[in-house]
């Protein structure tokens, strides 16, 4: 058995990545692609779990269908360590199977779950703070990362404090906000009491169950169940994220600062941050008079002229371009091929 109070860590392993199409597809989504680095989102997030906790403490969960891929992507994953959901059921369901799995094996351990489409630079940095939020989740706190603004994102969920944040200090979460529009960013940015819901968590799995039975005992039924062995319990689970489930109703919640090099993959704009311009695939790039401009994916010679701000992602059976500013609207654009039939392109 486990040792009792360990830390774990739980990587979410699945989503569908639409954002990301055409280079995500269904059965090989932006989590597995190399959009920040040489090696898949997926395996970054391993690797920084691995600077945390050994490998028989590291966790996976995915839907089913993902089984084969993550395992391929994670070869030091014990298989024992995967957990499997039987269909995609959002952040709630998804963290509450592995923490209910968790709980059969070390009741009391520590739980830090992190979503695999992060980029986080500073690995120093962010194992210090996971190091003072496994302190206070040990008093019994449900922790979040949360991150200093540095613009008035409006595709960000943002965390009210009672006083600006400390560095190294867990305080405690007045509020969650769903995203804000622009101006209210702009008065969380210039409060400087909001930071940036990161999706990241710190808890005892023991404590974060309790709660979870409290506040969404549906979640928590068909989870423990599916833990259990009663896979056909998972139909009884709402589709719903943690946020919503959970964190918006508990008392007891408390955000660390994570000040390393931090940024959320969710779309071609954030993936373009990450780069040199032009770089991005295996392709010769020629990029003239387009400042701004990005090219993702293919082989063969891409070549742009006098197309600022532009992303353009290139595979073999798909071309999207479209405006940085844009890249948030690339559903409606699986929408339409969805619609005309073409599943060969999902």
């Amino acid at each position: 058995m486990t040792p009792q109070g360990h830390l774990h860590v739980v990587i979410l392993a699945g989503g569908s990545g639409t954002r990301f199409w055409p280079l995500s597809r269904a059965k090989r989504p932006k989590q597995f692609l190399s959009l920040a680095g040489k090696v898949s989102l997926l395996r970054a997030t391993w690797n920084r779990a691995r600077t945390l906790v050994p490998a028989e403490r590291i966790w996976a969960v995915a839907p089913r269908a993902l089984a084969t891929a993550v395992l391929r992507e994670l070869p030091d994953l014990r298989r024992d360590r995967l957990v499997l959901e039987p269909s995609p059921k959002d952040t709630a369901p998804a963290i509450a199977l592995a923490c209910s799995v968790i709980a059969r094996i070390d009741p009391r351990a520590v739980a830090a779950i992190f979503p695999s489409d992060h980029v986080i630079r500073d690995t120093s940095a962010f194992k210090r703070a996971v190091a003072v939020a496994r302190r206070a989740a040990a008093a019994g706190a449900l922790v979040c990362l949360g991150i200093a603004p540095d613009r008035a994102a409006t595709g960000f969920g943002y965390l009210k404090l009672g006083a600006r944040p400390r560095k190294g200090v867990a305080s405690p979460v007045l509020e969650f906000v769903e995203k804000p529009d622009a101006a209210r960013a702009r008065r969380f940015l210039r409060s400087g009491r909001y930071l940036w819901n990161a999706g990241m968590f710190v808890w005892r799995v023991d404590r974060f169950l309790e709660v979870l039975a409290r506040v969404a005992p549906e979640v928590h039924a068909a989870t423990v169940a599916v833990a259990a062995g009663s896979r056909a319990a998972w139909r009884d689970a709402p589709k719903i994220s943690v946020d919503h489930a959970v964190m918006e109703k508990a008392s007891g919640v408390a955000v660390v600062p994570l000040d390393a090099g931090w940024d959320d993959l969710g779309s071609w704009d954030a993936a373009a941050r990450q780069g040199s311009p032009g770089r991005s695939g295996r392709g010769e790039r020629v990029i003239i008079g387009s400042d701004g401009a990005v090219v993702f994916g293919g082989t063969r010679c891409v070549a742009v002229l006098d197309l600022p701000g532009v992303v353009i992602v290139d595979t073999r059976d798909a071309l999207l371009v479209l405006p940085r500013a844009s890249s948030e609207k690339v559903k409606s654009v699986l929408e339409a091929v969805r619609a005309a039939g073409r599943a060969d392109l999902l």
